[in-house]
């Protein structure tokens, strides 16, 4: 298989260079314009799916659970709260968004309310510790830092969520990550995030070399993602305070990197090539057409997390050729059912 995702990207066009631009930066097309209000609409997502997410996230380490599988999960539905509320998506959007969370991820048992209890700050000390145990060396592709650093903007977000309870449970999350291939002895360092904008332009460089990899059956799709999603969480980490923690993480995700580069022996058959138009997923129709397929939770999943990490770092690209060649691989990256 040159897909492990089993794309079926006929289903979905692609939109002209122009359009998505105006999408993505709509103040710079169209100043002034905004995608939709502020205010949460009443049946959006907010609040609630990051404390339902965060619920979740506490229970993957569970017996019978799965901490990879039910942590993407979790993870996407933080994630379209925060996704939602900074790209300033519209109450339609975020109405087909739902539809889709409710579906396919909030039917797992691992949901259920937390029962209240007293919130403490000072717990997710305990948590930051033990993702610094282990934030160095790549564990599972890197999603030990990915869901940590979603939990840990989820807890700042909701404060009063920090029960112990709720950190006892993303603490074994945490520690659930095994240990997988550090970074080889005599590496060379990579760009770090000393300074962020070059990093950010750094992660989309890689981005673009492995989505390359991919659309010739040179690598898989989920290096390309990936290489977006681990390098927002470390700019997350950084931009909550935990400098120090995100630039620990760094050995970790040079190594993903490299991984990345190296891509994997699919045929070498090339993908097909992008429709003339499509909607992106800051769009109604986008969220429509993705309602009427069937995907598994994982895929369910990456729906809303590549694209919420794409456009979270996107914003703050100012190279303009970057920023057409990431544009232009948009499809690609999230036409992904």
């Amino acid at each position: 298989m040159r897909n492990s995702h089993a794309i079926d990207r006929r289903e979905v066009l692609k939109a002209g260079f122009a359009v998505v631009a105006a999408q993505l930066w709509p103040e710079l097309v169209f100043p002034g314009v905004a995608l939709a209000d502020d205010k949460k609409p009443d049946d959006g997502i907010g609040r609630p799916e990051i404390i339902k997410g965060l619920d979740g996230m506490s229970r993957v380490a569970d017996a019978g659970n799965n901490p990879f599988g039910d942590g993407h999960s979790a993870a996407a539905v933080i994630s379209s709260a925060f996704f939602c509320r900074e790209q300033k998506l519209g109450e339609e959007v975020q109405k087909e968004m739902l539809s889709l969370i409710e579906t396919r991820l909030l039917t797992r048992p691992i949901y259920a309310a937390r029962p209240k209890g007293t919130a403490d700050a000072k717990l997710v000390d305990s948590l930051l510790e033990d993702l610094g145990a282990g934030i160095a060396t790549l564990r599972r592709s890197g999603h030990n830092i990915i869901f940590a650093a979603t939990s840990l903007k989820a807890l700042r977000e909701v404060p009063e969520a920090a029960t112990p309870e709720r950190i006892d449970g993303l603490r074994k999350m945490v520690q659930s990550f095994g240990k997988n291939r550090g970074e080889r002895p005599g590496q060379e360092p990579l760009v770090d995030l000393a300074d962020e904008q070059k990093f950010i332009h750094f992660v989309f460089e890689e981005f673009l070399k492995a989505m390359d990899l991919y659309l010739n059956g040179k690598g898989h799709h989920g290096y390309a993602g990936h290489v977006i999603t681990i390098g927002h969480a470390l700019v997350e980490l950084s931009r909550m305070g935990h400098k120090d923690l995100a630039q620990k993480g760094m050995p970790a995700y040079w190594q993903f990197v490299r991984e990345a580069r190296g891509g994997a022996d699919l045929g070498g058959g090339k993908v097909a090539a992008a429709p003339p138009q499509a909607p992106t997923p800051l769009t109604c129709d986008y969220w429509i057409a993705q309602n009427k397929h069937k995907t598994g939770l994982i895929v369910s999943s990456h729906l809303i997390k590549y694209p919420y990490s794409f456009y979270a770092l996107a914003k703050d690209v100012r190279n303009e050729d970057l920023k057409r060649r990431i544009l232009d691989k948009v499809y690609h990256l999230t036409a992904i059912s």
